[in-house]
């Protein structure tokens, strides 16, 4: 069984590299900024998530952007899941569903429930930490890791558990799993 998850995230992690590596994206709103010296200042930031649909997981509510959320789809059915959503899924690897408009991917267990749900959503909050940021900040969030191995860091968090995917040589994330049990 530990074989076939090594497998499974190995795979995953290389598409979520693939998929990285020629994601772009352009300037789609700004906003004004304060300075240092207090002089305000217009940026451009990116649009960060596709157009939401009707749930509260991908609207932009507080809700949608905490990590709690995406935990209770944890346990939830494939039908469950896809009327909470309001969105058709497309089959991926290895039994999992990408749900394109939320930007998660999810995965079930032998009883046909969510056991690991896949984003790389960087408006997800993390109790301060986000995708994009160095490993330690999510460290600095949750502690001392169960395991760090190979660019992927394990948290337990609450009765579940956490996996945050960082390149080995910036420790930039880049990617998070919510796991029912840990591998």
């Amino acid at each position: 069984m530990k074989k076939y998850l090594s497998l499974l995230l190995a795979v995953v992690m290389a598409f979520a590299l693939t998929a990285c590596s020629g994601n772009t994206t352009s300037p789609e709103t700004t906003q004004q900024v304060e300075t240092e010296s207090g002089a305000e200042e217009t940026t451009a930031t990116s649009e960060e998530t596709a157009d939401p649909v009707d749930s509260d997981i991908v609207t932009g509510s507080e809700d949608a952007t905490s990590f709690q959320t995406y935990f209770s789809l944890l346990g939830m059915s494939e039908d469950e899941l896809s009327a909470y959503l309001d969105e058709e899924p497309v089959s991926i690897d290895a039994g999992g569903l990408e749900f394109g408009e939320t930007q998660i991917r999810v995965w079930f267990d032998e009883n046909g429930v969510i056991n690991q749900v896949f984003t790389q959503r960087a408006d997800i909050d993390f109790m301060g930490a986000k995708i994009g940021d160095d490993k330690e900040s999510f460290r600095s969030v949750f502690g001392d890791y169960i395991s760090d191995q190979n660019g992927d860091m394990h948290f337990a968090y609450e009765d579940a558990f956490i996996s945050v995917n960082y390149d080995t040589e910036t420790g930039r994330t880049y990617a998070v799993y919510l796991l029912s049990t840990d591998f």
